[in-house]
Parts: C-alpha cells; structure tokens; sequence
C-alpha cells in the first residue's frame, strides 16, 4: 500500500510538470465547479438522499490542438453533515470530442485520495475498552466524469467552457463494512483559459 501512495503521489506532482514543459501544447486552463452530492449509486433501486455541496477547482492542461485529450489535475471539498466534510484530489485523463462545431462530450477517468473528516468525536477500540480515535480517515478514489460542455464562448481575452458532469467516485478503504462505497457529484462548471 506505500507503494500505492508513493506512485500516486509522485503522479501528482510529476505529471503537471511534464505537461507543462510541451510548448505545442494549447494554453493551460482552469477548472472550477460546483455542485451537489451524495453517498449513492445509480442502480439497485438506490435513492439520492441527503445531498450535500461540493467544489472542484484546479488545472486542465490539453495535449492536442484539437483539445479533445487532456489531463485534469483538481482539488476538492465536500460538505457533510452525517459522513463528514471531506478534502480531495484527483487526477483525471479526459476525452473530449466535439459533435456541431460546439458541443462537447466528455468522459474522464482517473485516480485520486479524499481525507474524511468526522462529525463527531471519534472513538475505537482498544485492548478492551474505547480510546479516542483519530480525526480523519484517508481513502482512495477511483473517480468516472460524463459532462456535456459548450465549446466556447470569449469575453475580452478569455475563453470560457461551461459545462454539466455526473462523476460517480468509487471510495476505497471507508470502512469495512462500506468498500467500496460510491460517491456521486452532480456538478456545474466551467474551463477558463487565455486566447492564444
């Protein structure tokens, strides 16, 4: 499992700067979204109980000119009043192909790690009696994005790309019980960048 943190931190704070280095890659942007979500899976009769908000806000850097291929590289907060805030980050590649010159369809899978933070006083048992617990819980995720944006609309010298997404999470390690524990975000949001 050290190993596992080892890789995907050094993926991290490796990749960005790889990507970063290709100058014929099109302008950096930035990604920020908001949004809703809920411990909840679309199947089994399941229902979207008890949302909560949720923030995404970080860097997408294209490959191509076309842009259809990128990586995401994002932090994140979730409010919970019952599992417990959250902070988050994730590391997404994307597809983005464009249908009608302006529509954009998106999926995005990647990996990432969340640290649970609990409402109340944490407890756990010890050799025969309960001692307090620590305050947070670290998990992996394997997080999946569909979105459907608009490509694009510019205001002065900026680009702006709304979009809608549904990224289903999938939690690793939350407790034994509860892995893997789904986690879905429906979110609003928006890729700014400079005109080149």
């Amino acid at each position: 499992m050290k190993i596992f943190k080892k890789l995907l931190l050094a993926l991290f704070l490796g990749a960005p700067g790889w990507l970063f280095a290709q100058q014929e890659n099109p302008p950096l942007q930035y990604d920020v979204a908001v949004g809703l979500h809920s411990y909840y899976i679309p199947a089994m009769d399941a229902r979207w109980n008890g949302p909560e908000p949720v923030v995404f806000a970080g860097v997408h850097q294209p490959f191509n000119q076309k842009q259809n291929l990128g990586l995401t590289l994002r932090l994140g907060y979730s409010r919970g009043q019952y599992q417990g805030d959250a902070l988050q980050a994730q590391l997404l590649f994307g597809l983005a192909p464009v249908l009608a010159q302006h529509l954009e369809l998106g999926f995005k899978l990647g990996v990432g790690y969340q640290f649970s933070f609990y409402p109340s006083a944490p407890i756990r048992w010890d050799e025969g009696q309960w001692v307090p617990g620590k305050a947070a819980k670290g998990v992996f995720q394997v997080p999946a994005q569909f979105s459907l944006g608009y490509r694009s609309i510019h205001v002065g010298r900026l680009e702006w790309q709304p979009y809608l997404a549904y990224q289903l999470q999938v939690l690793f390690g939350y407790s034994p019980d509860l892995s893997p524990l789904p986690v879905s975000n429906a979110l609003l949001g928006f890729k700014i960048s400079s005109l080149q």
